[in-house]
Parts: structure tokens; sequence; C-alpha cells
């Protein structure tokens, strides 16, 4: 029996992946239940790497480390990025050579539409498109590299 637990334990830990919010804003709580304190609120398609699982409530970690709980119900398999940096650009085509598009700031977040090698097409939820590089953001693996979600 304690062999079984452990394989479904270990199981749930190596399938670890980035999830995105799915709805307008989410809670994040100290703890697997509404009755615990929120510690932070996220807005649709923040990323986050889910941890553990328990009675629909999943434990995540963010791009800045911050682990909490939020609801299950709440994310979905979305493909988007949060910036990591302070400043970055997002530029009209997947080059550096391209016209800026707009300048975007750390913590903001995008749905990825597209990619090509290092470069994303990302969207927001005004709508605003463009590409940006992938060693700007957070929240989706690297090309080249199979922890890039780390």
């Amino acid at each position: 029996m304690s062999v079984i637990f452990a394989v479904i334990a270990f199981s749930s830990v190596a399938r670890a992946e980035i999830l995105s919010v799915k709805v307008p804003v989410a809670n994040f709580r100290a703890g697997p239940s509404t009755s615990e304190p929120v510690e932070f609120t996220a807005t649709r398609y923040y990323p986050v790497k889910v941890l553990e699982r328990e009675g629909g409530w999943c434990k995540i970690k963010d791009f800045e480390g911050d682990l909490a709980w939020v609801a299950d119900r709440l994310l979905a398999k979305i493909g988007t990025i949060v910036i990591k940096v302070p400043r970055g650009n997002v530029r009209e085509a997947p080059t550096t050579s391209a016209e800026v598009a707009f300048q975007t700031e750390r913590g903001e977040v995008f749905k990825v539409l597209d990619r090509k090698g290092r470069w994303l097409r990302i969207v927001n939820e005004g709508g605003d498109k463009g590409w940006v590089r992938e060693d700007l953001a957070w929240g989706m693996k690297k090309t080249d590299d199979a922890k890039g979600s780390s």
C-alpha cells in the first residue's frame, strides 16, 4: 500500500505543469479553502506552476516564487506568459530590428498566439498584439531548454 502511495505522490510532483487563470480575477489563498486569507489576486492569463493538488485546489508557485492555493476550476491549460523584466519591447515582427508596437512592464500578462524560434506572438486582454522574445517572459518553455518554465 505504501509503495502505491509513493508512486502516486511522485507522479503528481513529476507532472507539475503550467496552467493559467481563465477568469477575469482569481484569489490566491494561504491554504486550500475559501476561509483562508487571500495572499494575492491575479487576472486572466496569469501563468502559475502547479506543485500539488488537494480536494479541488492547486498549490502553485508563480514567476516571483510566491506560493499560494487557488481553486482548480479557476485555472486552464492556456499558453500564456508574464513579463519578468522591468520593461520590455513588444515588436511588430519577430526580430529586434522591427518597429516597437508598445512597451510592457514586469507583471503584465499575455496569451501566446504563436511562436517563431525564440519569439512569441502575444495578445493582452485589450487586444494589443505583437512579438516578444521568450527570455523576457515566464510561463512558456524555452525552445532549447526543457526547464524553461522553472
